[in-house]
C-alpha cells in the first residue's frame, strides 16, 4: 500500500509538471554568457535576449544580479533563458529555450535564421527571427500553486545553500571591490557622461542619469527622446525610444554608438553621437 502511495505521488507530480506553460512562471533569468560564446555578452547577445524578453512582457533578471526576495526563496518561480546554436557554414541558426528550475525545457522557439556574413549582425538577426515565435503567445503570468509554493524541504535546502554561499563568498566580494578592470569600466562611463555633450547632424545631445540608466536628451528639449537602460553589469545599454529599439554602448574614444536593426532593410543601422571635446 505504501509503495502504491509513493508511486501515485510520483505519477501525479510528473503529470502536473508536464502540463506547465510559460504563464506559470513569474521571471526569466538571463545568463551573462552562453555555452557557445567565448566571452560574457559576446556580440551583445545576452543583453539583446533580455531586451527582447522584456519587449514581450517578461520580467527578467540577469543571473549575476541580486534576485527579488521571493525568487531567492523559491528559484522555481523563474525560467532560465538559453540559446541553442545550430549554425552551419553559411547560415546562422539560433533557438531560444526557456528551462525550469529542474532543467526541463518548458518552451522553445522556432529556429531563427540569418545569412549575414558579419557575426554580430547574423546573431542579432537570427535571435530576433527566433523571437517572432513569441508574438502569438500573449504571455501573462498566472500564479500556479505548484510552482509558487516550493516544498518545505526544498526551501530549507535553498536557505542553507544561500547562507553557505554568503559566508563563502565574503572574501570574493572584497576582491571584486578592488578589481582594477571593473573600477576602470565604471569610471570610464561616468567620465564620458558627466557634463559632456554629443553631436550628430549638427544637433547637440546629452545624457542624464536616472534609476534605470540614462535619459537621452537633445539640447533645448525638456523631455528625453530615448532611454538608455542598463542591461547587465557591463557598459552595454538597451536603447529604447518611441519608434526605435536597439543597443547602445560607448566606443574607446567616448562616442555613443546606437545600433538599431532595420527589419525591412534586413540589416543593422549604426548611428554615432560624437563626443564633443
Amino acid at each position: 500500500m505504501k509503495k502504491l502511495s509513493v508511486l501515485f505521488a510520483i505519477l501525479f507530480t510528473a503529470i502536473t509538471y508536464g502540463q506547465k506553460t510559460i504563464n506559470d512562471y513569474k521571471y526569466v533569468i538571463v545568463p551573462e554568457k552562453y555555452e557557445f560564446s567565448k566571452e560574457k555578452n559576446q556580440y551583445q547577445l545576452n543583453a539583446l535576449t533580455k531586451f527582447l524578453l522584456e519587449k514581450y512582457g517578461f520580467s527578467t533578471v540577469m543571473k549575476s544580479e541580486e534576485k527579488p526576495k521571493e525568487l531567492q526563496s523559491n528559484n522555481c518561480l523563474a525560467l532560465e533563458a538559453d540559446v541553442e546554436n545550430n549554425s552551419g557554414l553559411f547560415v546562422t541558426k539560433l533557438v531560444l529555450q526557456l528551462k525550469d528550475c529542474y532543467g526541463n525545457v518548458i518552451y522553445a522557439t522556432e529556429e531563427g535564421r540569418s545569412r549575414e556574413k558579419d557575426y554580430k549582425n547574423a546573431y542579432h538577426e537570427a535571435l530576433r527571427d527566433a523571437f517572432t515565435s513569441l508574438e502569438d503567445l500573449d504571455y501573462t503570468y498566472s500564479e500556479d500553486p505548484v510552482v509558487a509554493e516550493a516544498p518545505k524541504k526544498q526551501a530549507s535546502k535553498q536557505a542553507k545553500a544561500i547562507a553557505t554561499a554568503e559566508v563563502s563568498n565574503t572574501p570574493e566580494e572584497e576582491v571584486e571591490v578592488v578589481e582594477e578592470n571593473e573600477v576602470n569600466k565604471d569610471d570610464a562611463i561616468e567620465a564620458v557622461i558627466d557634463g559632456t555633450f554629443y553631436t550628430n547632424d549638427n544637433a547637440v545631445y546629452f545624457l542624464e542619469e536616472n534609476q534605470s540608466g540614462y535619459g537621452f536628451y537633445q539640447k533645448g528639449m525638456a523631455e528625453p527622446f530615448a532611454m538608455l537602460i542598463k542591461s547587465d553589469g557591463s557598459d552595454n545599454f538597451i536603447y529604447n525610444s518611441l519608434t526605435k529599439q536597439g543597443m547602445a554602448y560607448f566606443s574607446k574614444t567616448g562616442d555613443l554608438i546606437v545600433e538599431i536593426f532595420d527589419r525591412q532593410a534586413g540589416k543593422t543601422v549604426k548611428t554615432t553621437y560624437r563626443l564633443q571635446d
